[in-house]
């Protein structure tokens, strides 16, 4: 990675912030979330932020929220959270919700409990052409080699890190396992739920461990590289700072193939840990 220039978000960190406002922690209303996401259009740090991430439910209130504002550079794209079963609704929704809104990504669900009825699921979806669509897996269901379904099928691995209970945290060496696998998959993937910081932290309010974004990007960089499931759980175990930023400032952010975006609840929050460490403009 070349010197950040103060006005320039580094190409590794393009559209990589997906804004997901409306789900938790955040929890905003979907009226303000849209309305945040068209007025952020403004920001230096824009050009980082991808998608507004929204549910199924809400995009035909979203489109009302969208025409109320002034357009021109463009529609508001979207990425769809579309329960399991649902997938016709959420197409048939594309056409419903413009002009004011693109659907850009499709984040479908897929029903946990039974393995037939999930590969039914990713078999319709697969068959879906003109948007992409990635599928959401439970750690149960990569368990149960449900990644293995979305090889070879155009469509990518949606994976949780986090959640409200310490128990939807994966380990450093559950979340390594997942992100090589879907690595010699070829399957890309985006993440979301816990992912804040850049660097892996304990939150002192629950007492979780939370996975670090650039801990995730070394880790699918060095999954890419064919290296050890020890050097990759390394990476997403590593808290020193000085370690993560020397590295992060030497990858020539290919780990972008693979490691495609992921959602949080304030796209600023994961900008101002890369600006703590002289990764991302000022």
């Amino acid at each position: 990675m070349s010197a950040v220039s103060p006005q320039t978000v580094p190409e590794q960190f393009l559209r990589f912030f997906d804004d997901a406002a409306t789900f938790p922690p955040g929890l905003a209303p979907v009226e303000q979330a849209v309305a945040d996401h068209v007025e952020r259009r403004s920001a230096p740090f824009v050009p980082a932020v991808g998608p507004a991430v929204l549910a199924l439910a809400d995009l035909q209130r979203a489109r009302e929220i969208a025409d109320a504002f002034d357009l021109a550079s463009g529609p508001v794209e979207v990425a769809v959270v579309t329960p399991a079963g649902a997938l016709a609704q959420a197409l048939e929704a594309i056409d419903e919700v413009r002009p004011q809104l693109q659907v850009v990504a499709i984040e479908l669900k897929t029903d946990p409990g039974d393995r037939e009825v999930m590969a039914e699921q990713i078999a319709e979806a697969a068959a879906v052409s003109g948007v992409p669509i990635f599928v959401e897996l439970t750690a149960a269901q990569v368990a149960d080699d449900g990644l293995d379904l979305l090889v070879d099928t155009g469509l990518a691995l949606k994976y949780r890190t986090g959640g409200i209970e310490a128990h939807l945290f994966p380990t450093p060496q559950q979340l390594g396992a997942v992100l090589t696998r879907a690595v010699a998959a070829g399957v890309p993937f985006k993440l979301t739920a816990g992912l804040h910081e850049a660097i892996r932290y304990t939150d002192p309010n629950t007492g979780f461990d939370h996975h670090g974004f650039l801990n995730i990007a070394l880790a699918t960089q060095a999954a890419r590289a064919g290296q050890s499931a020890e050097r990759v759980a390394g990476w997403l175990a590593e808290t020193d700072p000085e370690v993560l930023r020397a590295a992060a400032a030497d990858s020539d952010g290919s780990w972008r193939e693979s490691f495609r975006s992921f959602g949080t609840c304030s796209v600023s929050e994961p900008a101002d840990s890369l600006r703590r460490l002289d990764l991302f403009p000022s």
